[in-house]
């Protein structure tokens, strides 16, 4: 279990080669994110930016912009606006370019120092908790932050995700430091732009955080009022229908999602066995995985256990109400890159190196084949190997894998005390 903020957890921190190589790891899937990104320029593939700066474009000319209006008046067909419409006006500032290319390079700078201030809260946090590291260490966690892979594809795909990363946290600490109203209200911005925030109010329950709830509900329901009365109702109603009946892709999971759709559910394995739509799969993937993350709410003690509860709870969500894009793995940075410093447990810290690994390795049916294809095997071993990995990965897929055992390293984390926890003053360790 954890430690309380403040108390000094005296580490050996010249014996840290397992979070080391992880880490470093880490950096060199960094590599193959450069070489996806290449990739994907060399195809012409549609970034998340460039639906960003058409809907500041669509904006400023008093154009329609909610869910697929913007392929109107651009040049993207596979792009949407996804975000409640009073979001919308935060992006004018990259419409105000006359060329996007613009506007992106100054968004991969403004995720770049996005990802080195999520490394720098890391390191404070850990700070925060006694936590002594050594020079190595810490170029490791800023090095990971911002050069890993899936950050690597975030600043080139030019995503928000890393913004309401830090946000989140930011509210988190700032709730668990007393300043209720300010993690509220940050909380309930995000979910304005991702949705699955409005969800951590379980956790806000759960910490009796009654200030931050009603900050998040005045926050929440005073931005959707200005949008109505900026944007009116209609683009309202054009949203939640876009949401509820494209973007929550229900129809992708009838007959069994497709192996090769790159997204981390736990409705993949589900879709397999069971006829159900995937809004219904969103409800029994919920209650599955409830449980579990009861168990971390359960036995959670110190204030280092209720933001593992926090975690637990964003993991959760992840894999249930979110059909998660290799663009969400992001959100695993904060607490996770700390969690592997601050336990001494040897299991619960394999549970979550190992998770880590895994979620930086989104290999699917389709990369199995491409480096099975580059291999020197004859075409009968070839086969039988793509068939087996196809056979597996239709049922589940590695990072999924990867966020379970996150997942598991949280319940662990608070239910076996840690060995740094035998003496008396850090009894609840």
């Amino acid at each position: 279990m954890g430690v309380e903020f403040g108390e000094r957890l005296e580490l050996d921190t010249s014996v840290r080669r397992p979070e080391r190589l992880v880490l470093l790891f880490g950096l060199l899937t960094g590599l193959l994110g450069v070489v996806l990104a290449a990739n994907e320029l060399a195809k012409g593939t549609e970034l998340d930016y460039q639906a960003y700066y058409f809907t500041g474009r669509a904006v400023l000319q008093g154009e329609p912009f909610v869910g697929w209006a913007i392929t109107d008046i651009s040049f993207l067909t596979e792009k949407a606006y996804v975000y409640t419409p009073i979001t919308a006006p935060i992006f004018v500032v990259y419409g105000i370019f006359p060329r996007w290319e613009i506007g992106y390079v100054l968004n991969i700078v403004l995720l770049f120092v996005v990802f080195l201030q999520i490394g720098r809260l890391t390191l404070d946090f850990l700070e925060s908790h006694g936590v002594t590291l050594q020079r190595v260490d810490r170029v490791l966690i800023l090095g990971f932050c911002v050069f890993s892979g899936h950050s690597i594809l975030g600043m080139y795909r030019g995503n928000v995700d890393p913004i309401i990363l830090l946000a989140l946290a930011v509210g988190l600490l700032a709730m668990e430091n007393g300043e209720q109203i300010k993690g509220g209200t940050l909380w309930a911005t995000t979910a304005h732009f991702k949705l699955f925030p409005a969800f951590l109010g379980v956790w806000m329950i759960y910490r009796r955080a009654y200030r931050a709830i009603a900050a998040a509900i005045v926050t929440g329901l005073g931005l959707i009022v200005l949008g109505v009365i900026v944007f009116g109702i209609d683009a309202h109603i054009e949203f939640v229908e876009f949401i509820v009946n494209e973007r929550s892709r229900e129809g992708a999971f009838l007959g069994g999602l497709d192996p090769e759709l790159q997204w981390i559910t736990l409705r993949r394995p589900l879709s397999q066995f069971l006829p159900l739509t995937g809004n219904q799969l969103i409800l029994l993937s919920t209650a599955l995985i409830a449980p579990f993350v009861y168990l971390v709410y359960r036995d959670a003690e110190s204030d280092l256990d209720a933001v593992v509860a926090f975690f637990a709870t964003m993991v959760a969500m992840l894999i249930t109400v979110v059909p998660s894009t290799l663009n969400y793995v992001v959100y695993l940075y904060f607490p996770l890159l700390a969690l592997i410093y601050l336990t001494e447990e040897k299991t619960t810290k394999y549970l979550f190196l190992a998770g880590l690994v895994l979620v930086n390795l989104p290999l699917y049916p389709q990369h199995i084949e491409l480096i099975v294809d580059a291999l020197p095997l004859s075409a009968g071993i070839g086969d039988l190997i793509v068939g087996a990995a196809r056979a597996v990965l239709t049922y589940t897929s590695i990072p999924l894998v990867g966020f379970l055992l996150v997942l598991a390293g949280c319940i662990r984390f608070v239910r076996v005390p840690d060995p740094l926890a035998s003496t008396p003053e850090r009894e609840r360790l």
